[in-house]
């Protein structure tokens, strides 16, 4: 029997830790290329602190219904059956979590280059081989490697916060005088040009994670209190602490600078400390690359746990007889990592690539919600209930939604070649189940 040994603390620091990761480091760069207006892009990091709390509300419901655990996995399986659980675990292998990967080390790479000063040719061999040391540290030693998700965690929250105070107190540009206002954003032509959904994919990426609560509800005490809490908590401090630091990065630089920063926590923290960036560089770059490490730690247990579940191919069921880890799913998400900064090379492609993808199978999880009440599915005594139903799961899955369509229809292949993945997924999954029921 599990221990339940998770409390409310630790719930809500899982669900910040795991969605501030690279995020706010990087994305206003490119949120600001296609939104440059500080007041708009404020309110984008509002407007996806909101649709995260509504996905938070919902998903506390179900994770009250489900407490053995599993996330989008247990809820998509217990929704709609053995099929949409092996697409998200393929998904989380080959787009998600690799994908992931990929990004957080090339933000790692950005941030080293800022140190070491190697060339932009030098840079995807410098991640390739990131990614090698980060895998080897996970299949060789997993306390270590705990270890080491634990500190970049602090230093992650360390440097976040002690960005955002500097940023907000020694900055003094003077914000949104030169907004566009409600009432030109509908007549004013350069507001029609703003790429409101593609910027909406970076804002989307940062806040990603939120959910990551549900995914331990069979370890938490109390969990039809406590997980609910965590997930609405942790989505509320990630989205006061989002939109503060955007604001300091304003209070320091102009739009233009913004758009133009690849290392822009760094950027920032020099025009008001000189010499300061190599200490943020170093800050974020280690934990940015320990965030990477949780991915390359945490993914291929899940697929793990499918093939023990006979949804997944036997191989991946297996562990390293003597370190105990799932060394065949952690070599392929890893290898395919290296393949996608190969393919890619750009952080934006990837976190498009990634974010599309992993938000289809957040609100398909989502409509989920549909089912359960009205089938009465799960537990149903004192749980968490959703409020405003069924409006809010129905606002959530239709932005979501529109944010899809938007970013597919587009002409950047990044937008869709993740989805792409979801339809060679099916026809994986009916070769798995002839081989298995031969």
């Amino acid at each position: 029997m599990t221990k339940k040994r998770l409390s409310l603390f630790a719930l809500t620091m899982i669900a910040i830790g795991s969605t501030i990761g690279s995020g706010i480091f990087k994305t206003p760069s490119s949120i600001a290329q296609e939104v440059p207006d500080q007041m708009w892009m404020t309110l984008l990091w509002i407007t996806g602190g909101l649709v995260s709390l509504i996905g938070a509300l919902v998903y506390a419901e179900m994770g009250g219904r489900f407490p053995k655990g599993g996330g989008i996995y247990t809820y998509l399986q217990e929704a709609f059956g053995p099929l949409p659980a092996f697409l998200y675990g393929w998904c989380l292998l080959a787009v998600v979590s690799s994908g992931t990967i990929a990004a957080l080390i090339l933000v790692f790479a950005d941030y080293s280059q800022q140190i070491v000063g190697f060339s932009d040719k030098l840079k995807p061999i410098y991640a390739a081989a990131s990614i090698v040391l980060l895998t080897l540290f996970n299949m060789f030693s997993l306390e270590s490697s705990k270890w080491f998700a634990n500190v970049s965690t602090i230093l992650k929250i360390i440097g976040i916060y002690g960005l955002l105070i500097l940023l907000l107190f020694l900055g003094t540009n003077s914000i949104f005088d030169n907004s566009i206002s409600i009432k030109e954003i509908f007549t004013n032509k350069t507001a029609e040009e703003f790429g409101w959904a593609k910027a909406f994919v970076g804002v989307l990426w940062s806040y990603t994670g939120w959910h990551y609560a549900s995914f331990v509800t069979n370890e938490a005490e109390n969990p039809k209190r406590n997980v609910p809490m965590a997930l609405i908590l942790g989505t509320l401090v990630v989205t006061l602490s989002y939109v503060l630091v955007s604001i300091g990065y304003m209070k320091v630089l102009s739009i233009e600078e913004i758009q133009n920063s690849k290392t822009l926590a760094a950027d920032a923290i020099e025009k008001i400390i000189p010499g300061g960036s190599n200490a943020v560089s170093i800050l974020i770059a280690l934990s940015v690359f320990g965030c990477a490490g949780l991915y390359v730690l945490a993914t291929p247990r899940i697929v793990q746990q499918m093939a023990k579940e006979g949804l997944f191919f036997d191989a991946f069921g297996k562990s390293h007889p003597k370190f105990g880890v799932p060394v065949n799913a952690i070599l392929l998400q890893s290898a395919w990592a290296i393949v996608l900064i190969f393919v890619w090379g750009k952080f934006e492609a990837l976190y498009t690539y990634v974010t599309i993808t992993e938000w289809f199978f957040l609100a398909m999880a989502c409509s989920g919600i549909f089912i359960f009440r009205i089938k009465k599915l799960g537990q149903t005594d004192g749980i968490f209930k959703s409020p405003l139903y069924p409006v809010l799961p129905f606002l959530f899955i239709a932005v979501v939604a529109w944010f899809i369509l938007k970013n597919a229809l587009s002409d950047d292949p990044a937008a869709y070649f993740g989805l792409l993945v979801i339809p060679l997924g099916i026809i994986v999954y009916f070769i798995y189940k002839k081989i298995k029921l031969k």
